[in-house]
C-alpha cells in the first residue's frame, strides 16, 4: 500500500473531470481530503462485502465455494512449440488470488487476466468469491482503490453506453463523490468484464471507432474493444471471463494478457459438494458413486451447474430417479432431467398450468436470446403470460430469481444456460398457429442457426440438436406440453450436412463444436454419414476438456469411410490420474488384464481409445500432438492394437510415454491382430530401454513397415538396440528415417551400426539420416553397408550431413555398385564442385537406376555443370534435378542446355530457383526446348531473367516439341513488356497448366491480356500465381470471370 505521504504527491492521470448527471452536485476533488478518500473506499469494501455475502445463499452459485481458486495458465492463446526436445510444455498452475501479484522484477503495472471456461464451470462465482475476498482485505492488499464489476451480458441489449456509464452504475447504490475521485488514480482500478460477448466483427474492424474519452457514448462492442485495445484506462487492469468461443477473436485483440482456465470440479471437489448438499453423507454418496454407473454423467457432472442440478432434484426425490439418472448421456438430458423434475414439484396447480407456465419461459428465454437480453421487467413476464405475482412461487424460483436494477426489480434467470436451454426448446416445439408473440421471432430456424449457432458454437444450438433426438420426444412434450415439430430434425440434418459438404463453410467449421451437436442428439447413423464428409479431423485448440474428448469419442467410434486424425493441445483437462480403479473396464480383457487395468490410473486417451477399440472405428491415421501424455496412456494404446484392424499411422510429437508406458505400447505393437504400418516420433523422449521394447517389436511385428525418428535425440546405445531387431530375419521394417536424432559424439558409431544392418537386411528400401552431423567419416563407415551385395536401398537422405566432396569420393563408388537405389539426397552439404564431379562419375559409371537427384545448396558453381550434362545424356533413368541455390548462372546453364537436347535425355523435373541467371541464358533454354519432348516441370523462380530474355524463352514455349506442364517464374524481374510474349504461348501451349508469375511487377494492362488469351478454348492453364495488390476494379473482374467461363481455374 502506498503511504499516506505518497499518495498526496501523486499527480491525478487524467486531466479531465467526470460528472454523472445525477451527481452533478457532488463535492469536488478539491474538497474531498485523504482521509474522506480512505473512508470511501472502506464504504465500498463494506458495500462490496454485504452484496457478495449472497453468494452464500444464492442457490445456483452456492457451488462456488468448493470450486478450488487454482487456475490453469494458457500460456498464449496457440500452440508454444519453443520447448526443448521431447519434453512438452509444463502445466502452469496459479490461485486466483494472485493472479494480479507483482512480477518477478516487482512491477505492478497493469495487467489484463483472462478467465476462460465453458458454460457452467463457475466464471462468474470464482469472480464473485474475488470480489468478496478483495472487500475483506484477503486478496492483492493494496493493490486495487476500487473494483468495477460490468456484467457484459446485461448490457448486451443497450444500444449505447460509456465508461462513465458503467462506473456510475457501480455505485448507484451508494453515497459518495463524484467520478473525479474514482479516477484519481487509474493505475488502481480493476474492471471485471464478466461474461466476454463473442465478437461480431473481424479483429480489424473498428479500428478507428474505438474510444479514448470515458464519456463519449459507444456501441457495446465498441465499448468493450476500447476497453480490451486499452484505449480506455490503459493504465487500469482487466479480468475479464468468456467461453472458449469468445477467445478466437478476444485473443488477438489483448496485449500479453495472462490467460487462466477455470478447472473442472476434480472428485474430491465434486465429493465435498456433494456431501454439502445432502442431509446425510450415505445419501450424498450413493449418489456419487452412483454417477459413476454412467461414464458419461460421471463427465458432465464435474461442470459445477451440472452437479447443482442433480442435487438440487435428487435432494427430495426417491431411488427411481436415482435409477433414472443411469441414463442420462447428454447435457441435454440433465436439463431436460431438471425441469421436468421441477414440474413434479407442483402442489395444489394442475399439470397443465405448469407446462404453460414453462411454455411462457421458453417464448421469454427466446426473445431475451434474440435481442441479447437477460434482465425483464414485470411487463416482460406479463407480456408472455407470466404473471407477477406467480414469481413468488416455489415453482418459477427453480428458473427465474428477482434482483433489484435501479430501483426496481428486474427478473433474469438463474443461469445463462437455462436461457439457452429454453430457447432451444422453444424453437423446438414452436408452431406457427401458436408460437407467435412478437413479429421479430418470424423466421426459419435456417435463419435462428445462423444467428446462434456460427461454427456449431453456440449452446443454444447444441441443445436444439439433442432436443431432437427421437426417443426425447415423449419426455419433451411430458415436461413443456408440446410435440417436437414434426420434420425439424431431417430438416436440421441435411441443412448440418450441406454446410459440411460445401468447402467454404467447413473451413469454418470447428470441428470440436460440431462433434458437441452430434453427442447431443446420439444419432449414429448421422454422426457416421457427417464424419465421413469430414475425412480428415483436424483438433488445434490450445486445452481440450474431457467433455469434448467423449464428444469426439463418440463421433468417431464408427463411420464409413477411412479417417485421419489429429490431435494438437497443450492441456487435456479433466484427466488428472487418480490412484483409483477405473469402472468402465472392456468385458473383453482377461482376468489378468483386468487386474493389470485397474491398478493403473485413467489415462488422456481413455475415451478416445474405447473409441478406437470399437469394431466399427475406422481411424486410419492417428496423430497425438503436445497431449501431455503418460505412461497409462501406452497402456490404453496397447488395449487398442490388440483388436483393431484400420490403424495403420500413429504419430506422437513432443511427448512422453516414459518407459514403462513405451513398453506397455510395445506390447500391443507385438500382438499377433496390430496391423499398423507406420510409427513416427518427433521430438519425443525416448530412453535406451525404449529403443529395447521397439527393437523387440521389429523382430516380431509383421505389418510395421515405417518406423520415423524425427529430432527425437538418440543415445549410441539406444540405437545399437534398434540395429538388433533390424538385423533380425523376421524384421519387415522398409524405411527407416532418424532425422536430427544423433547426437554428435555417438555419429560415427552409429553409422557402424547402420552399416551392420545394410549388410543383412535386403529388406529396407529407405534411409534417412538428414540433419545429422554424420561428417566423412561416417559417411564412410555407412558406405561398407551400402556397398554390400544385400544392400537394396532405393533412397538415401544425406542432407545437412557436414559432408565434404571426401565423402562424394564413398558415395560414388556405392553408386557404380547399387542396382536399386533411386533418389540420392545430398542437399544443404558443402560438396563443391569436385564433390559433384565424383557423383557425377558414379552415376555414369553405374547401372542407371538413379531417377532423382538433388544437389540443392551444395555449393556449386559453373563448373560442375559439364559433368551433370554428361550425366543427362548418358543416364536414361534420370528425371529429377534440383540444383536450387546454387551459382550455377548463365555459363552453367548453357552447359546444362547441351545435356537436355540430347536424345537420351529423360529429365522431367528441373529447379533451377536462386541460380544466379539472367536473360542471357533464355536462348539456351529456348534450343532446349526446341528439342526436348520430356521436360515437364521448369522452376526458374528468383532469377533476373527480364522481360527481353522471357521474350525469348516464349518462343520456346511456343514450339510444338515443348510439353511443359509447370513453370515457375516467380520474382524474375517481369513488367507487362513480356505479357504479350506471355499471352501468345497461352494461345498456343495446350500443355502448361501452372504459371506461377507471383513477385513480379505486372499492372492492369499486362495481367488483362494474360486474362484474354486464358479465356481461349486452347489454353489449358489451371492455376494462375500472381500478385493482386495493385490491380484496379476492371482487372479483378475480368479475373473473377475467368472462374466462370472456366470453371476450376484458380488465382
Amino acid at each position: 500500500m502506498h503511504s499516506q505521504k505518497k499518495r498526496k504527491e501523486m499527480e491525478p492521470a487524467y486531466p479531465w473531470s467526470l460528472f454523472s448527471e445525477h451527481k452533478a452536485a457532488s463535492s469536488s476533488l478539491a474538497s474531498c481530503s485523504w482521509e474522506e478518500l480512505t473512508d470511501y473506499q472502506e464504504v465500498f469494501r463494506k458495500h462490496l462485502r454485504e452484496k457478495y455475502l449472497k453468494i452464500e445463499f444464492d442457490k445456483c452459485y452456492h457451488h462456488g465455494k468448493h470450486i478450488e481458486s487454482r487456475l490453469l495458465v494458457v500460456k498464449e492463446h496457440g500452440i508454444s512449440e519453443k520447448t526443448p526436445c521431447g519434453i512438452p510444455q509444463e502445466d502452469h498452475f496459479i490461485e486466483m488470488e494472485h493472479v494480479f501479484d507483482p512480477d518477478e522484477e516487482g512491477c505492478s503495472s497493469s495487467r489484463t487476466v483472462v478467465l476462460q471456461g465453458c458454460a457452467g464451470i463457475g466464471k462468474t462465482a470464482v469472480v464473485h468469491k474475488f470480489m468478496f475476498d478483495w472487500a475483506a482485505g484477503m486478496v492483492t492488499p493494496g493493490r486495487f482503490d476500487y473494483l468495477i464489476y460490468v456484467n457484459c451480458r446485461e448490457i448486451s441489449h443497450i444500444a449505447n453506453l460509456s465508461a462513465a456509464d458503467l462506473i456510475t452504475n457501480t455505485f448507484q447504490d451508494m453515497d459518495g463523490p463524484i467520478l473525479d475521485v474514482i479516477l484519481t488514480y487509474p493505475e488502481k482500478l480493476l474492471f471485471i468484464l464478466d461474461g466476454f460477448p463473442e465478437l461480431q466483427y473481424p479483429v480489424g474492424d473498428q479500428e478507428e471507432d474505438l474510444s479514448s474519452n470515458p464519456q463519449e457514448r459507444k456501441p457495446i462492442e465498441t465499448l468493450l474493444r476500447s476497453f480490451v485495445r486499452k484505449k480506455l484506462f490503459p493504465e487500469c487492469s482487466l479480468l475479464i471471463t468468456a467461453r472458449p468461443t469468445t477467445m478466437k477473436k478476444l485473443h488477438s485483440l489483448l496485449k500479453q494478457p495472462i490467460q487462466a482456465e477455470i478447472l473442472w470440479f476434480t472428485d474430491t471437489e465434486k465429493r465435498a459438494y456433494f456431501l454439502s448438499q445432502f442431509s446425510g453423507a450415505n445419501a450424498a454418496m450413493r449418489v456419487f458413486y452412483g454417477l459413476r454407473e454412467n461414464e458419461g454423467l460421471d463427465i458432465m457432472s464435474s461442470l459445477p451447474i451440472i452437479s447443482w442440478m442433480i442435487c438440487t432434484v435428487l435432494q427430495s426425490q426417491g431411488d427411481d430417479d436415482r435409477t433414472l439418472m443411469r441414463s442420462l448421456q447428454t447435457m441435454t438430458d440433465v436439463y431436460l432431467f431438471y425441469f421436468s423434475k421441477c414440474l413434479k414439484t407442483l402442489t395444489g396447480v394442475s399439470v397443465w398450468k405448469g407446462q404453460s407456465c414453462l411454455w411462457s419461459l421458453c417464448s421469454l428465454a427466446a426473445e431475451g436470446l434474440q435481442k441479447q437480453q437477460v434482465l425483464f421487467e414485470a411487463s416482460d413476464l406479463k407480456r408472455h403470460g407470466i404473471v407477477v405475482y406467480d414469481t413468488n412461487c416455489t415453482f418459477l424460483n427453480h428458473f427465474l430469481k428477482k434482483k433489484a436494477e435501479g430501483g426496481i426489480n428486474v427478473y433474469t434467470f438463474l443461469h445463462f444456460s437455462f436461457q439457452e436451454f429454453l430457447t432451444a426448446v422453444f424453437y423446438a416445439l414452436k408452431n406457427d398457429s401458436s408460437w407467435m408473440f412478437f413479429d421479430e421471432m418470424g423466421r426459419t430456424w435456417q435463419e435462428i442457426f445462423q444467428q446462434y449457432g456460427k461454427g456449431f458454437s453456440s449452446l443454444m444450438i447444441q441443445f436444439l440438436f439433442g432436443l431432437l433426438h427421437k426417443g426425447k420426444g415423449k419426455a419433451v412434450e411430458t415436461t413443456f406440453g408440446r410435440k417436437v415439430s414434426p420434420g425439424l430434425q431431417e430438416a436440421l440434418l441435411k441443412w448440418t450436412e450441406k454446410e459440411v459438404k460445401d468447402k467454404s463453410s467447413r473451413l469454418q467449421i470447428e470441428p470440436m463444436d460440431l462433434f458437441h451437436c452430434l453427442y447431443e442428439i446420439q444419432e449414429e447413423e448421422y454422426a457416421k454419414k457427417i464424419v465421413d464428409d469430414l475425412q480428415s479431423i483436424v483438433l488445434l485448440q490450445p486445452t481440450y476438456t474431457k467433455m469434448d474428448i467423449l464428444a469426439m469419442s463418440f463421433c468417431v467410434q464408427s463411420s464409413h469411410c477411412h479417417l485421419s486424425v489429429s490431435l494438437k493441445c497443450q492441456h487435456l483437462l479433466g484427466f488428472e490420474e487418480e490412484e483409483r480403479a477405473s469402472a468402465f473396464i472392456p468385458s473383453a480383457l482377461t482376468p489378468k488384464q483386468s487386474f493389470q487395468v485397474c491398478n493403473l490410473p485413467v489415462s488422456q486417451l481413455h475415451l478416445l481409445c474405447q473409441a478406437l477399440r470399437n469394431p466399427y472405428c475406422k481411424i486410419k491415421d492417428l496423430k497425438l500432438i503436445f497431449c501431455h501424455l503418460t505412461a497409462s496412456c501406452g497402456r490404453d494404446l496397447s488395449l487398442v492394437f490388440e483388436t483393431n484392424q484400420y490403424l495403420t499411422e500413429l504419430e506422437f510429437v513432443k511427448n512422453t510415454l516414459e518407459d514403462s508406458g513405451m513398453k506397455l505400447l510395445c506390447e500391443g505393437l507385438k500382438q499377433p491382430n496390430c496391423i499398423l504400418q507406420t510409427l513416427r516420433l518427433y521430438r519425443c523422449l525416448i530412453s535406451p530401454a525404449s529403443c529395447v521394447a521397439l527393437a523387440a517389436v521389429l523382430s516380431t511385428n509383421q505389418w510395421l513397415t515405417e518406423l520415423e525418428f524425427s529430432e527425437t535425440k538418440l543415445d549410441a546405445s539406444g540405437l545399437k538396440s534398434l540395429c538388433e531387431g533390424l538385423k533380425d530375419p523376421n524384421c519387415k521394417l522398409q524405411k527407416l528415417k532418424l532425422f536430427g536424432s544423433f547426437l554428435p559424439e555417438s555419429s560415427e558409431a552409429v553409422c557402424k551400426y547402420l552399416a551392420s544392418v545394410l549388410m543383412c537386411n535386403p529388406i529396407l528400401t529407405e534411409l534417412d539420416l538428414s540433419e545429422n552431423p554424420l561428417g566423412d567419416t561416417g559417411v564412410k563407415y555407412l558406405c561398407e553397408g551400402l556397398r554390400h551385395s544385400n544392400c537394396k536401398l532405393e533412397k538415401l537422405d544425406l542432407s545437412t550431413c557436414y559432408l565434404t566432396d571426401a565423402s562424394c569420393v564413398e558415395l560414388s563408388s556405392f553408386l557404380q555398385l547399387s542396382q536399386t537405389l533411386k533418389e540420392l539426397f545430398v542437399f544443404a552439404n558443402a560438396l563443391g564442385d569436385i564433390g559433384v564431379q565424383h557423383l557425377c562419375e558414379g552415376l555414369r559409371r553405374g547401372k542407371g537406376t538413379v531417377e532423382n537427384l538433388v544437389l540443392s545448396e551444395c555449393s556449386l558453381s559453373a563448373a560442375c555443370c559439364e559433368y551433370l550434362a554428361q550425366v543427362l545424356s548418358s543416364t536414361h533413368n534420370l528425371t529429377r534435378l534440383l540444383l536450387i541455390n546454387n551459382r550455377i548462372e548463365d555459363l552453367g546453364l548453357k552447359l546444362l542446355c547441351e545435356g537436355l537436347k540430347q536424345p537420351g535425355c529423360q529429365l522431367k523435373d528441373l529447379a533451377l530457383w536462386s541460380c544466379h541467371l539472367t536473360g542471357e541464358c533464355c536462348q539456351d533454354l529456348c534450343n532446349a526446348l526446341y528439342t526436348n519432348e520430356h521436360l515437364r516441370d521448369l522452376d526458374l523462380s528468383d532469377n533476373a531473367l527480364g522481360d527481353e530474355g522471357m521474350q525469348v524463352l516464349c518462343e520456346g514455349l511456343k514450339h510444338p516439341s515443348c510439353k511443359l506442364q509447370t513453370l515457375w517464374l516467380a520474382e524474375c524481374h517481369l513488367t507487362d513488356a513480356c505479357c504479350g510474349a506471355l499471352a501468345s504461348v497461352l494461345n498456343r501451349n495446350e500443355n502448361l497448366t501452372l504459371l506461377d508469375l507471383s513477385g513480379n511487377d505486372l499492372r492492369d494492362f499486362g495481367v488483362q491480356m494474360l486474362c484474354d488469351a486464358l479465356i481461349d478454348p486452347i489454353c489449358k492453364l489451371q492455376t494462375f500465381y500472381i500478385d493482386t495488390d495493385y490491380l484496379h476494379e476492371e482487372t479483378f473482374r475480368k479475373l473473377e470471370a475467368l472462374k466462370v467461363s472456366k470453371p476450376g481455374i484458380t488465382w
